[in-house]
């Protein structure tokens, strides 16, 4: 297996759930149906500062140099990301980041596949989703940085892929990456159904 059967295989196996994660109930899911500036902003940053913690602890047990490297770059956009969107916030709201399935991973190619795969993949249609939502407040300069924050997450993503194909030998790794990219996804779905259904919102789309 290589990256792009890797990216297939997930994309393929989950196809239901990223699209979903990407509706347009994408947004009323994350903010809790409080659809305003400081309430997209502010869990946008939450979830960033999530990843930069997580990344950033991953960084400090990783025995594998390259994938110390991956994570540490990953850890300090994310951070800086955070920054960025928070910059206009009085204050990040404490456990309003989005479940994204990176949180209790364990082993170096599961996190690898989990927060730079896996997790890309379930924010990519939701930061459109928010480039759409400020681009209709006419707010040129927020979408703009939603889109920078969109193109690093797909870069993310993008360098899961490149290190997986170094750091996985065996048909047994790749399965292992595979099942936790994969639970990523799940988790994120799992949790966008409870929200919604918790809001009395359907989410199954409308045919």
């Amino acid at each position: 297996m290589d990256g792009q059967e890797f990216l297939d295989r997930v994309r393929e196996n989950e196809r239901t759930a990223i699209e979903r994660l990407g509706s347009d109930k994408a947004l009323l899911a994350a903010t809790g149906a409080d659809l305003d500036t400081e309430t997209v902003l502010g869990v946008l940053a939450a979830t960033e500062l999530f990843h930069a913690d997580a990344f950033r602890r991953w960084t400090a047990e990783a025995d594998d140099d390259r994938v110390a490297d991956a994570v540490e770059s990953a850890a300090e956009t994310a951070t800086d990301h955070a920054d960025r969107l928070a910059a206009d916030l009085d204050a990040v709201p404490d456990g309003s980041g989005l479940e994204t399935g990176v949180g209790g991973r364990e082993g170096e190619v599961e996190r690898v596949a989990a927060g730079l795969v896996g997790a890309s993949l379930t924010l990519d249609r939701l930061l459109l989703q928010a480039v759409n939502f400020f681009v209709n407040e006419a707010d040129e300069q927020r979408a703009g940085l939603i889109r920078e924050v969109r193109s690093a997450a797909n870069d993310r993503r993008d360098a899961g892929l490149a290190l997986l194909e170094e750091v996985c030998e065996t048909d047994d790794e790749w399965g292992r990456a595979a099942t936790a990219a994969e639970d990523a996804v799940v988790a994120a779905y799992e949790d966008y159904v409870a929200t919604l259904e918790g809001l009395g919102i359907d989410p199954k789309p409308v045919c």
